[in-house]
């Protein structure tokens, strides 16, 4: 067992990311999210688990008692076989939608259209997966998810959204002495309900559904031991049915193909990483109730600062860290399936941090944000801008975790090298792996 203890403090211009001509107000906000870590281990299996509260309290705002919110998430992994393994986990929090960039890192920060206002936001996720290690260089895997997401606009009379997206894929990979060639298939479910007081301007109330099949093909390749490329594209049949309550006459939407790609260059180093994308994407955003096509490119970096160490110990104290995304995201219309309305998005998310052990970690932000949307996307939501300064603290105590569960997905290099993030703990090594390509 562990006790934890993260926060910040903060400076914005514009504290509910609202338009300038709805006159922005400028505050000081300070965040403390006391929690307590269990770690679990058997020679078979690992399992994680951390609760925190999430105390907030504006400085000029509101002078009422601060906002507690909780937050908790559960991972594990299980050995089923020398050649097979099992993932299983689950979140679930709640806060404001104004303070999700606090709980990530500035390298994982996300570029997508959020709520604007004093909104609050209710979510849960879940995940499984299954792999199997046919051979030294062949893998089946299957995975499956749940993600559903609550929100309001705190309103006296409030308009709220209810959304879930799950869903399966099935995968499969072959390993080549450079190269990594996998297929997946698989589809989703989506729920996106918006309700609307009656006779407020902007989007109705309405209830859309649909059920989204897709196939991808994919392509790593490592150019040396710390170049890499991938390269992935595929097709999301969007398929709109069933019976909106809110508009009982409208008939189900027309079903249509939606082409996907991503293409990635990344480094790995010892102790830092940069990767820059170029994707096209179809997902749902839970956070306003809309399915949605994302067009954009990111670049994600977290690079040491020799220069600024005070010894001459191997682990870097100092780390510059950060995100850049640009991307225009194009609502799909439930009804005919085309893409209507379309936001323009930036965000840059900077950060100076400093890990004096692994245990405790300090950091200097700026984050800031940009969102445009055009006559129908402004229906939706307000076009705004937001700069603000954060100072984050992060400590653990005991120190060392004695177990962390791995990861296993979401690596760009065909070796799988890059699945340790920068300043992690020790993690399980992954037998099945093979050793990293030169």
């Amino acid at each position: 067992m562990h006790v934890s203890a993260a926060g910040d403090v903060a400076v914005t211009d514009n504290l509910f990311s609202v338009s300038r001509d709805a006159n922005p107000e400028s505050d000081v906000y300070a965040t403390l999210r006391p929690g307590v870590i269990g770690t679990w281990e058997t020679p078979r299996m690992i399992q994680n688990l951390a609760v925190e509260a999430e105390i907030l309290e504006y400085a000029t705002h509101d002078n009422t008692n601060p906002s507690v919110t909780m937050r908790g998430r559960w991972d594990s992994l299980w050995l089923l076989s020398p050649r097979s393994e099992a993932g299983l986990g689950a979140d679930a929090a709640e806060g404001r939608i104004t303070a999700l960039s606090a709980n990530t890192t500035a390298d994982q920060s996300a570029t997508i259209v959020t709520p604007t206002g004093n909104s609050s936001l209710r979510n849960a996720d879940a995940y499984q997966r299954l792999q199997w290690q046919a051979t030294r260089d062949t893998r089946t895997s299957e995975n499956g998810y749940v993600h559903w997401g609550a929100t309001s606009d705190n309103a006296m009379n409030p308009t709220t959204t209810n959304s879930l997206d799950t869903g399966v894929g099935f995968a499969f990979e072959r390993l080549f002495t450079h190269d990594d060639l996998g297929l997946e298939v698989g589809g989703s479910y989506v729920r996106l309900e918006l309700v609307a007081p009656a006779g407020m301007t902007g989007t109705p109330s309405r209830l859309d559904q649909e059920l989204n099949p897709h196939a991808t093909l994919s392509w790593r390749h490592d150019y040396s031991k710390r170049w890499s490329s991938s390269l992935s594209g595929g097709v999301v049949y969007v398929n709109p049915f069933g019976t909106d309550k809110y508009n009982p006459a409208r008939p189900p939407g027309a079903a249509s193909p939606a082409p996907v790609f991503n293409a990635t260059l990344a480094y790995t180093g010892d102790w830092g990483f940069t990767t820059l994308t170029v994707s096209r994407a179809l997902a749902p955003n839970l956070l306003i109730a809309q399915n949605t096509v994302n067009t954009g490119a990111y670049l994600r970096a977290a690079l040491p600062l020799p220069w600024l160490e005070l010894s001459s110990r191997s682990e870097p104290h100092f780390t510059a860290i950060g995100s850049l995304g640009v991307a225009q995201t194009q609502l799909i219309d439930p009804q005919t399936s085309d893409l209507v309305g379309s936001f323009e998005l930036a965000h840059l998310d900077l950060a100076l941090q400093y890990r004096p052990s692994i245990s405790t970690t300090y950091a200097l932000r700026y984050e800031f944000s940009y969102q445009h949307g055009d006559t129908v996307a402004a229906l939706v939501e307000p076009s705004f801008f937001r700069n603000t300064v954060y100072f984050e603290f992060q400590f653990r105590y005991p120190e060392v975790l004695a177990a962390a569960v791995p990861r296993r997905t979401g690596s760009v290099r065909a070796d799988s090298g890059d699945l340790a993030p920068v300043g992690s703990e020790p993690v399980v090594p992954d037998a099945a792996e093979p050793a990293p390509s030169e």
